[in-house]
């Protein structure tokens, strides 16, 4: 049989993407090379879901014959659940409305194929390693478009035994208008507490990438996070992610408060715990983060922009969010500073190491930062990069352009940052604050 128009395009892609992953690592800074994740599949079957008549027709000599035009399955949980791992599911163009759920080592590519969630909880949740996801839309889910492990307790059943998630590549996808159960206040009607999540949202995750994807009209856009373990040795590459307006465009918040230890009377860090969470050794490079955080925050967290470009978060005593690397990236127009890095009260956060380096920032800012409110400072001015911290720390912050901002950098009196000499500040009236 001669294979369809769509069924040359996916064989096509297989082609290209093992020609990509050679041409990946030499493109990329060794800085970084080490964050691309290795699939390891056990299998060549490919499996086929479209809209058109199922036929399930094999010749005598076993082989499979169908396509886009003669699909083995009409539905993507279907076919998952039929797959051996390792397998590779092509989706058909067309409009599927499902909440799928990848328990399994898998390659799915999808040839313009759009997840609608609607009324759903996610578009896509993948709670297995050794996965990869290409080419889908994920559209007008009640919580994530995208969700890579559990974001809540009941669904803890699902992970394997080890619970870090590794391995998991995430290419050329969209994810636009979802956390449709958000509505603005804290308070969702969906399984992620507070905000329903991200567009894409990577909980517990090692050596896995978010690139070349396009993330727009959710809360967060893409959101890294070590709910119930550690987050380490993710990149995240080349993504556009814009207008996502209560929330922030690409952010690492820790919220696991085992992550590290602290004087439980001063509130001093005394040691990490890179195995129980944690957000550290995650390289963020090479994306466009525009008008993110633009709705006003709610009143119980001060007014203010609701969200930044870019996000380093402490979220409490234990939490900690270290040596990550921000690089080449450009943010401007968001309501928080183009980059924000909190450690709130009363302390026991870790925020030191970060390497916030070669980005650039136009105007940012827009709705201001309260931090943690009065009597302490805040900071109402446009602003570049805005760290705020009630532990001391120390971090990076070198040879970054900051273009049209009232403030280029805004640093609280306990952080040391190393390399303020090198960034460079055009139409900036005060280059560097401390506040």
């Amino acid at each position: 049989m001669i294979p369809s128009s769509a069924a040359r395009r996916a064989v096509a892609i297989l082609a290209a993407g093992l020609a990509c992953a050679w041409l990946v690592v030499a493109a990329t800074p060794a800085s970084a090379q080490s964050h691309h994740p290795h699939h390891h599949h056990h299998g060549h079957h490919v499996i086929f879901v479209g809209q058109a008549k199922t036929d399930r027709h094999h010749d005598h000599g076993g082989r499979h014959h169908n396509s886009c035009r003669r699909p083995d399955f009409n539905k993507i949980a279907d076919a998952v659940a039929a797959a051996r791992p390792g397998s590779t599911i092509v989706v058909c163009p067309g409009v599927y409305a499902e909440d799928v759920l990848v328990n399994k080592p898998l390659r799915l590519i999808g040839l313009h194929a759009t997840i609608d969630a609607t009324g759903l909880e996610n578009a896509m949740q993948v709670v297995s390693s050794d996965v990869s996801v290409r080419g889908f839309n994920f559209v007008n889910a009640n919580g994530e478009g995208l969700l890579v492990g559990v974001d809540t307790a009941a669904d803890a059943k699902l992970l394997p035994k080890s619970v870090v998630l590794s391995h998991v590549l995430v290419d050329h996808v969209r994810a636009v208008n979802n956390d449709r159960g958000f509505n603005g206040t804290e308070k969702g009607n969906c399984k992620y507490p507070g905000d329903c999540g991200g567009g894409i949202h990577l909980n517990v995750t090692s050596w896995s990438a978010v690139r070349n994807s396009f993330v727009a009209r959710n809360a967060d856009g893409i959101l890294l996070t070590d709910d119930y373990g550690p987050a380490s040795h993710n990149l995240i590459d080349r993504n556009i992610v814009n207008d996502n307006p209560t929330e922030c465009g690409i952010v690492l918040p820790s919220h696991n408060p085992a992550a590290v230890n602290f004087d439980k009377k001063t509130f001093a860090v005394i040691s990490r715990n890179p195995t129980k969470g944690g957000i550290y050794d995650n390289v963020v490079s090479n994306n466009v983060a525009l008008r993110n955080g633009t709705a006003k925050a709610p009143p119980q967290f001060g007014g203010g922009g609701s969200g930044s470009g870019l996000g380093l978060f402490g979220s409490g005593p234990g939490t900690g969010v270290y040596d990550n690397l921000i690089v080449h990236n450009f943010a401007a127009g968001n309501g928080l500073a183009g980059l924000a890095i909190h450690a709130h009260h009363p302390g026991g956060e870790d925020i030191n190491g970060n390497r916030i380096v070669d980005n650039k920032f136009g105007t940012n800012n827009l709705g201001g930062d309260p931090f943690d409110g009065p009597p302490g400072p805040s900071d109402f001015k446009t602003t570049g990069i805005a760290v705020f911290s009630v532990p001391p720390a120390t971090m990076v912050i070198a040879h970054n352009l900051i273009v049209r901002n009232k403030i280029g950098i805004w640093l609280s009196k306990t952080v040391k940052a190393i390399g303020l000499r090198t960034n460079r500040f055009l139409h900036v009236r005060f280059p560097v604050v401390v506040g």
